[in-house]
């Protein structure tokens, strides 16, 4: 839940943005002339109260200046009140998805034996020995 002044801060912005999620470059001085008279902030404090909205996720800023902010402001519902399950369920007749909360499979790993694991290696040291060998007599074969 937000204090007075942030709250106050957060719905100045919000009447500046609008609700077309589009990000704003807005003055601090357009925000400073739209608080009531009583409640007057210097232009640190309202950044102190930016800074604040976009660590809550009140607001998505792009970039901010002592002078101007780029933000949007998002959609927040703190004081939603929680509806009834029983409302829900006959607002909304008809077919409901079922969904199955299965246990999901465990991949099975076999084992691997030191046997494969030795050929393994022994083939692929092979076979980079004859590819260097291979590059060496063009090499030679050519260069020389």
């Amino acid at each position: 839940m937000l204090n007075q002044d942030s709250q106050l801060v957060y719905e100045v912005l919000r009447s500046l943005t609008g609700d077309d999620d589009v990000y704003k470059i807005i003055e601090a001085e357009e925000v400073l002339e739209r608080l009531p008279k009583n409640k007057q902030f210097s232009k640190v404090q309202l950044s102190s109260i930016v800074r604040d909205l976009k660590d809550r996720d009140y607001i998505n800023v792009k970039y901010f200046t002592p002078d101007e902010y780029c933000l949007l402001t998002l959609k927040r519902f703190d004081n939603v009140e929680a509806v009834p399950q029983k409302q829900v369920q006959k607002e909304k007749p008809g077919k409901q998805e079922r969904v199955l909360y299965e246990q999901p499979t465990e991949k099975v790993v076999k084992p691997v034996k030191k046997r494969m694991v030795f050929f393994m290696a022994f083939l692929g040291g092979l076979l980079g020995s004859a590819i260097v060998a291979a590059v060496a007599i063009l090499i030679v074969k050519f260069a020389l």
